[in-house]
């Protein structure tokens, strides 16, 4: 990963908001990921995409079959036996560390699916057969190129644990473990007061990303709960969660702001206090993985302010939908071009954080954002293709911009499966069902006025189940809506009187038969009397 620097600062070279108000520039040439690497940090070139006008797809929420017709989309669109197109009009391959990101995000969608897992492996051998040589004792060492910084292969590990999940490959997870063990050895230290050097040869700096390496490590503590790895300068022994810990500590400490801003670098050049949706979505997922393993409420805290800062900061709309990063002290919040500009993908890493956060974190709350997020890409799409910048229909985009979307939305699904609780403004509205502003409600909004025949609220993708349980308010004596599972009719549900339409809620629970990925309705029909829905809980 390459990020801005104060040195870019004064070059002009960073993208100033004012040049994408009103579209994006079309007649600039393509930069490569590559030409950033070889140069000065992300000299981005105009993006050749225009934004048309905003005539938004009729307003739907997505279901699973959304997901795997745009997933083929993707896949139609940017896959190329086992790499990732750079754009639609750039077809050469994206850089190893941007397509570990497109490969994460095909291998979430398929362990949700269950769809692509020859694109998984095949997608993995063609990293690892492309990047590999025989060096420092690995016949199939990935460390081909002494000039890639380290958070470059953090992400290709992460890649490897993922798709070992899915494949079930056992030569996955242990490649992921060599290369873990090999970089913590001799590329963690003291200097600084801990953390990965972001370079091999270069010891100069050290970053948030480059310490991606500890989630990683989280996620073998779980295989290996009592291996130890030696490291060389502090000719010390630490189990893999000794290596998230330490890490998470020294990030902690050195990058987070009293206000939940989670800063970039430092070394002996200069201080970068620069804002990256990336970092706060690595320290997200880092402390959701420990919090997981531990139960320590302390990662919670922490997470919550991060997540807190980066829902206000980062994003536009009432949705707060994200769409910026900051480059503090220069040009302030900028919006990452959506065609040649590497960045564009950061916002996908924070919502993989966030993701793991809500799940592994039991943190609810937020997954009416997420799904926010979701929507915004999706709705937004050009020939099945989120939006690369979520909030704008391009015509083209960066492969990882667009992946960004399809994580969103696979993360969103994957979230209502796994959290068990559904937030009633996630679901379909149908007739005068509408979402409302209530404080006392889970999330802040509820959905009301489902008082008229037709008017209903419909949650997709619903877990296989044996009771569902709504969290109402309402102040009619005999409230009652119709429950229907995949269409059918099922029963009336009775919702008990709570005075109030907003500020007093009660629990309802009903047996009943969910299957699977049913679609569930609640409907106003013939003689039913309203009630304002807050979530829904599948159990």
């Amino acid at each position: 990963m390459r990020y801005r620097t104060h040195a870019l600062r004064a070059t002009g070279i960073v993208l100033t908001s004012a040049m994408l108000t009103g579209g994006l520039l079309a007649s600039a040439t393509t930069a490569s990921a590559r030409t950033a690497h070889a140069g000065t940090a992300n000299a981005t070139a105009p993006d050749a995409a225009t934004a048309h006008a905003t005539t938004e797809h009729a307003a739907a929420t997505f279901t699973r079959a959304d997901l795997v017709r745009t997933t083929d989309s993707f896949l139609s669109h940017y896959y190329d036996g086992g790499d990732f197109k750079t754009s639609l009009s750039n077809p050469a391959a994206i850089h190893f560390w941007e397509s570990s990101f497109d490969r994460q995000t095909l291998t979430d969608a398929s362990r949700l699916t269950g769809r692509w897992k020859d694109r998984i492996s095949e997608a993995y051998y063609r990293y690892e057969n492309t990047h590999s040589t025989d060096r420092f004792g690995n016949p199939k060492c990935w460390i081909g190129n002494d000039t890639d910084w380290n958070d470059d292969y953090s992400w290709a590990i992460q890649f490897a644990l993922d798709a070992y999940e899915a494949t079930g490959d056992r030569h996955m997870r242990d490649q992921a473990k060599w290369h873990v063990d090999f970089f913590y050895r001799d590329y963690y230290d003291d200097a600084h007061g801990g953390g990965f050097w972001r370079e091999r040869g270069t010891k100069d700096q050290k970053d948030v990303p480059s310490n991606g390496f500890a989630i990683a490590a989280a996620e073998l503590a779980r295989y290996y709960p009592d291996a130890t790895v030696h490291n060389n300068p502090l000719n010390t022994d630490r189990t893999y969660l000794q290596i998230a810990q330490d890490t998470y500590a020294w990030l902690k400490k050195s990058f987070l702001r009293p206000d939940g801003g989670f800063e970039n670098s430092f070394s002996g050049r200069e201080w970068d206090d620069n804002l990256y949706t990336y970092n706060a979505g690595v320290f997200l997922e880092l402390g959701a993985n420990l919090y997981d393993l531990t139960k320590d409420d302390t990662y919670l805290a922490d997470g919550r302010k991060v997540a807190d800062f980066a829902r206000s900061h980062f994003t536009t709309g009432s949705k707060q939908i994200i769409v910026h990063e900051d480059d503090v002290g220069g040009r302030g919040l900028y919006r990452p071009g959506a065609v040649n500009d590497y960045e564009v993908v950061f916002k996908g890493i924070f919502l993989r954080g966030l993701y793991k956060f809500i799940t592994l974190g039991g943190q609810d709350a937020y997954l009416g954002w997420l799904g926010d997020n979701a929507q915004s890409a999706y709705d937004h799409r050009t020939d099945d293709l989120p939006s690369a910048q979520f909030d704008r229909t391009l015509t083209d985009g960066r492969s990882t911009g667009v992946a960004s979307g399809l994580a969103a939305m696979t993360y969103t699904l994957a979230a209502q499966r796994l959290s068990g609780r559904i937030e009633a403004e996630t679901g379909q509205k149908y007739g005068t069902a509408r979402n409302e502003s209530a404080a006392a409600a889970s999330d802040g909004q509820l959905v009301g006025s489902i008082d008229k025949a037709g008017a209903g609220l419909e949650f997709h993708n619903v877990a296989a189940a044996t009771s569902l349980t709504f969290r109402t308010a309402s102040a009619n004596k005999g409230a009652k809506l119709s429950l229907y599972i995949d269409g059918r009719f099922a029963r009336k549900v009775h919702f008990p009187y709570t005075g109030n339409w907003n500020s007093t809620f009660a629990d309802t629970t009903v047996r009943v038969s969910v299957p699977d990925g049913a679609t569930v309705r609640l409907q106003y029909d013939t003689g039913d009397s309203a009630a304002n829905i807050d979530h829904m809980t599948v159990s």
